[in-house]
């Protein structure tokens, strides 16, 4: 427990500090999601309805974010580095670093859900409920779980970084404009909104709207 809980730490620290983390992972969600409230929220019946509705959507795009720009990349720099063949020569078992690794994913999750939501509610007037905000939260980690999955799966494909990097681009591009993270479905071709729907951002996003959405009425997907 004493190893995970300081490889943990390290990897957290490391993460915090890198430019691309906290440009993909703060920055430009929250940009997004000031932006598109500031754009369609003047037309809101109710005060923070685009606000209530972005704010699940830009959660899953950071988890998306993570997974296949972020996560993907990374593992294929260790391996291409020898770095996992080393952890092997040493007295650390390799569960354990994939342990500790996926905890701290889970983690940042979380505390940008927090960032996310606060800057909602400060900035934009949305509301949430408490009660909603944490089974969001568990929805959150769960579908982030799932995707922490997939960006492991997309690195042990991916023969080096450059084509990890550009396989995660070609998959978060297109799903961050046509999985109903913040712009609406409606917008969509009918045969893009039907592929849509069948993608695991709009099936998690799908969950955790209802969830954290207070106001009567949300702008429709």
């Amino acid at each position: 427990m004493r190893r995970l809980l300081i490889l943990s730490r390290l990897i957290l620290t490391i993460e915090l500090r890198h430019p691309a983390v906290l440009f993909w992972n703060f920055a430009f969600p929250i940009g997004i999601l000031l932006l598109n409230g500031v754009i369609f929220g003047a037309q809101d019946t109710e005060p923070g309805m685009t606000a209530t509705w972005l704010t699940a959507g830009i959660i899953v795009l950071n988890i998306m974010s993570g997974a296949f720009l972020g996560d993907s990349t990374r593992l294929v720099n260790v391996r291409e580095e020898g770095i996992l063949q080393r952890i092997q020569a040493s007295p650390l078992p390799a569960a354990i670093l994939v342990l500790a690794y996926t905890l701290v994913r889970l983690l940042l999750v979380l505390i940008q859900a927090a960032l996310i939501v606060i800057v909602a509610i400060v900035a934009l007037g949305a509301s949430f409920s408490i009660a909603g905000v944490l089974h969001a939260a568990v929805l959150a980690l769960i579908g982030a779980l799932a995707f922490v999955l997939m960006g492991q799966a997309l690195a042990a494909i991916a023969p080096g970084v450059g084509m990890a990097n550009a396989l995660g681009q070609v998959i978060y591009f297109p799903l961050m404009f046509i999985s109903n993270l913040f712009l609406p479905l409606s917008l969509m071709p009918e045969w893009i909104a039907a592929i849509a729907r069948w993608t695991p951002a709009f099936m998690l996003v799908d969950l955790m709207r209802p969830a954290m959405a207070t106001c009567r009425r949300c702008r429709p997907g």
